[in-house]
């Protein structure tokens, strides 16, 4: 059953990011729940995510990161290369490896996690649209005729895109209720 789990996940995460210039991640905390009544005390306790002294079952951060280079002929600056590509980070729990659990506790764990990382995976999105929209942007940015000028554009149009997309993310967090509106319960599981 351990073997499915770890598959799915696999499956689930990777199936939702085909392109190339996406990085995930996974880093996960331990819990050993002896029943499935056990699990949210024991996600409780360990997790490691705190904001504003909130604890969080699960969270996902994400990056983009880019790199240009410019030429200038004639006057005039413009790129020549452009690159970005988006690392993600989901912190979530486990079942501990070194833990025996019942079936019953596992497939608890099993259907909330794949209820909270479906809820992880909407900030992930928000995130990819943020690299999409920095793609389109970088490769039809404007020409300057200072570099330095055209090199500060570029950060601060980049700096806006991502300032979006993780203003959407709070809204996303706010409207769900940070997944709650989406199922993410452990309640519903056991």
């Amino acid at each position: 059953m351990r073997v499915w789990f770890i598959f799915l996940v696999f499956l689930y995460s990777n199936s939702a990011v085909a392109d190339s210039a996406i990085n995930t991640l996974f880093e996960y905390y331990d819990i050993s729940p002896k029943t499935k009544y056990d699990i949210k005390p024991e996600i409780q306790k360990s997790t490691p995510i705190i904001h504003k002294s909130i604890k969080f079952h699960g969270s996902t951060s994400w990056l983009v990161e880019w790199s240009i280079s410019w030429k200038k002929s004639n006057g005039i600056c413009y790129l020549d290369f452009s690159e970005a590509k988006l690392n993600v980070l989901f912190k979530m729990p486990r079942i501990s490896p070194n833990f025996s659990a019942t079936n019953a506790v596992i497939d608890a764990f099993n259907k909330y996690y794949e209820a909270l990382l479906k809820h992880e995976n909407g900030h992930m999105n928000n995130g990819i649209k943020a690299l999409k929209d920095i793609k389109v942007l970088l490769s039809n940015f404007n020409s300057f005729s200072d570099c330095q000028v055209l090199n500060e554009a570029v950060k601060n149009s980049i700096t806006n895109v991502v300032g979006k997309y993780k203003r959407q993310d709070i809204a996303y967090d706010t409207q769900t209720k940070h997944g709650k509106l989406q199922g993410v319960s452990i309640k519903d599981f056991i």
